[in-house]
């Protein structure tokens, strides 16, 4: 009857993950060492005790290679094997679904241009942050951003390509981040 021996590991931190490895792999040589000093097998009870110490070092192993696994799950952070991280998603799997009871029914830039800011700082905020931008970065970013059509879309439009119309929402959005962050109204 074979026994089977409970040991408490600790806790599950990377340096008992790392102790754990060492262990196994100083049984795993002296698995090996056994199992080299056994050859030449005359017996077919040398033999079952060899399979049997053949079998222990494959289990060995196995936990040698799930340690392994671990360790370097905790060193990176991420799932050992996969190839993409989650911030590293194509724009598909980023994509968010939106309700559509909750899109505006109106365009955002026909309900901008009807309430007309009254207020002279909005209507300066709004110059400022599309000041700097070129024609067609500016055509691209309010057809995107204001009137919401997609890129091919707007590449039909403006007769460029999609590829062209996304380079300009970049560039458009870029600045007017700066923009918007160097905006400074003087009251006096």
């Amino acid at each position: 009857m074979k026994s089977n021996r409970i040991t408490n590991l600790g806790a599950a931190t990377l340096e008992n993950y790392v102790e754990t490895r060492r262990q196994l792999l100083r049984q795993a040589d002296e698995l090996t060492v056994r199992i080299a000093r056994m050859e030449p097998i005359r017996t077919m009870d040398e033999m079952n005790a060899l399979l049997d110490l053949d079998r222990d070092r494959g289990l060995v192993m196995e936990m040698i290679a799930s340690c392994s696994y671990v360790i370097e799950w905790l060193e990176t952070g991420r799932r050992p094997g996969n190839r993409r991280g989650i911030e590293r998603r194509s724009g598909a799997q980023r994509e968010v679904p939106t309700d559509p009871a909750r899109l505006p029914s109106a365009s955002l830039w026909e309900r901008a241009e009807a309430e007309r800011p009254s207020d002279e700082a909005e209507r300066f905020r709004l110059e400022a942050a599309l000041r700097g931008l070129t024609e067609r970065e500016r055509s691209c970013y309010t057809l995107a951003r204001g009137e919401t059509f997609s890129h091919s879309e707007i590449a039909a439009m403006l007769n460029i390509s999609k590829s062209s119309v996304g380079t300009y929402i970049i560039r458009a959005q870029r600045k007017v981040d700066g923009n918007i962050g160097s905006i400074h109204i003087l009251v006096g």
